[in-house]
């Protein structure tokens, strides 16, 4: 096993020189024994940046030493590069921190006295080097517990590499197993491949077979849709009437209130005959299955009116094609027709404190929107039905008939649940 050195770091005052060489010598004894390396910044070199070399000395260091001193507390550089870096350091488990106290000083509310420091008389209490009577004692009973602490760090670094080791070798032996498995599979991979291969090649035959059948039965639909649609534009031309109807469904009040500009009563009256014409009137919402297959000459009665008497800035064509420029984003949808509002909002307050603010978007509750020519293009049809199970509120944003279970306002928050129906629709 590789033999561990631990990397010293001497944060000290330059007016405390002699004391930190005295220490350095009464240390010497585990540097020539390779046990450890010290680090100071007399060790640099000329042409080294000294900021640089302190600060990557300090962040690679096993164990710092902090030298006390009243110089050594009232030094800018020590107490907030250094002091700082080594608590941090030491807090995270990344160093060892020992507090050296060399001259009488008061430092017992600084942030390393609840760090164990050196030396330590009799009773086990700190006392500063410099008030032995036996300098030297002082600096042999400051090694003694040096490298007490020393060796914990060197067996714990120790027991480390042996888990590294025993984790190599038994990693090693995992890949020479797989490495066997591997090569005992190969022939009977290459034999099931073969028979995966010509599986697979049967199936992208039956996929493309079924793609090309769908996309036959695409078109077919678009046709039929298209024709329907070209059926009915030429029916309301030639009779002049423009509220056809499949299920009978009288357009005539949606007709008059969006004439008159009467955009909310008009928007009620829309989500009231289509629940109507798909005969869930007593349901109060519109579900995806009702969605998909609501009439296609109602919806285009109901869609052509809202265009025409809104001059093509409101109907669900219109919400269909902004929503379609937008990819399917709901967030961009929501802001292009004017369904979404950014504003500051405060998120703490602090008594004597100026107050925090960030810039928020959200969804409008519906007695925010704007029922009037000048609101955004797309801005209606809009709806809320109210439904008692949830206690709260549907929101159906384009009409509640556009997204499979559309927007739930519960008072002060909304719930998006994505998913189209309306928007895919090829009649509009």
């Amino acid at each position: 096993m590789t033999e561990v050195s631990l990397k010293v770091f001497c944060s000290y005052s330059h007016k405390d020189e002699l004391l930190r060489k005295e220490l350095v010598n009464h240390l010497s004894v585990f540097t020539h024994q390779g046990k450890i390396s010290i680090w100071h910044d007399g060790t640099i070199m000329p042409g080294e940046v000294w900021d640089q070399q302190i600060k990557h000395n300090l962040n690679t260091a096993d164990i710092i030493l902090l030298l006390v001193s009243s110089d050594f507390m009232a030094s800018q550089y020590c107490w907030e590069v250094e002091v700082t870096k080594a608590i941090e350091r030491h807090n995270a488990g990344d160093a060892c921190v020992i507090p050296i106290i060399l001259r009488s000083v008061y430092w017992k509310s600084a942030s390393f006295a609840r760090i164990q420091g050196l030396p330590k008389d009799m009773q086990n209490n700190i006392l500063p080097v410099k008030s032995w009577t036996d300098q030297d004692a002082a600096f042999t009973n400051v090694a003694e517990g040096f490298w007490n602490a020393a060796e914990k760090l060197i067996e714990a670094r120790k027991q480390k590499l042996r888990q590294q080791e025993e984790t190599e070798r038994l990693q090693r032996l995992r890949e020479q197993e797989e490495t066997q498995k591997l090569q005992l599979q190969q022939a009977e991979e290459a034999n099931r491949q073969l028979k995966e291969a010509q599986r697979l090649q049967g199936l992208r035959e039956q996929i493309e077979a079924e793609r090309q059948r769908q996309q036959e039965a695409e078109r077919l639909q678009q046709q039929r849709e298209q024709e329907e649609a070209e059926k009915l534009r030429q029916e309301q031309q030639s009779t002049g009437n423009d509220l056809l109807s499949e299920k009978g469904v009288d357009y005539t009040r949606l007709r008059d209130l969006l004439r008159d500009c009467e955009w909310k009563q008009a928007d009620r009256e829309t989500l009231a005959v289509m629940l109507k014409a798909t005969g869930r009137e007593k349901e109060s919402w519109l579900n995806t299955e009702s969605i998909e297959n609501f009439p296609c000459t109602d919806l285009r009665t109901i869609d052509q009116l809202w265009v025409k008497y809104s001059n093509g800035h409101f109907g669900f064509s219109v919400q269909k094609r902004i929503w379609e420029s937008v990819e399917g984003d709901y967030e961009k949808f929501g802001d292009r027709v004017g369904w979404r509002k950014s504003e500051i909002v405060v998120i703490e307050k602090w008594f004597g404190l100026k107050q925090q603010t960030e810039n928020k978007t959200r969804w409008l509750r519906v007695d925010e929107l704007t029922f009037s020519l000048s609101a955004p293009e797309g801005h209606l049809p809009v709806d809320v039905s109210v439904w008692g199970g949830f206690g709260g509120a549907w929101v159906g944003f384009g009409g509640a008939w556009w997204g499979r279970v559309v927007w739930v306002v519960r008072g002060w928050g909304v719930v998006v649940g994505v998913g189209l129906s309306l928007f895919s629709r090829r009649d509009l």
